[in-house]
């Protein structure tokens, strides 16, 4: 599917930010600082944005 307007292409792969997001916590060992919650939410909006990037419409 090639990326539109209202579906632009993400600007890194999901693995990357999943891996972003494991690292968060490994880092925080579970607990997470203001910041880092505020950086969570970044990365699951990026998340997001990623996967609905990569859905296929039906035909």
């Amino acid at each position: 599917m090639s990326p539109t307007p209202d579906n632009p292409a993400p600007e890194r792969p999901l693995a990357e930010i999943n891996a972003d997001i494991r690292g968060l916590f490994a880092r925080a060992e579970g607990r997470l600082s203001d910041a880092e919650r505020v950086r969570h939410a970044m990365l699951l909006a990026e998340w997001a944005a990623a996967i609905r990037a990569s859905v296929v419409p039906a035909a």
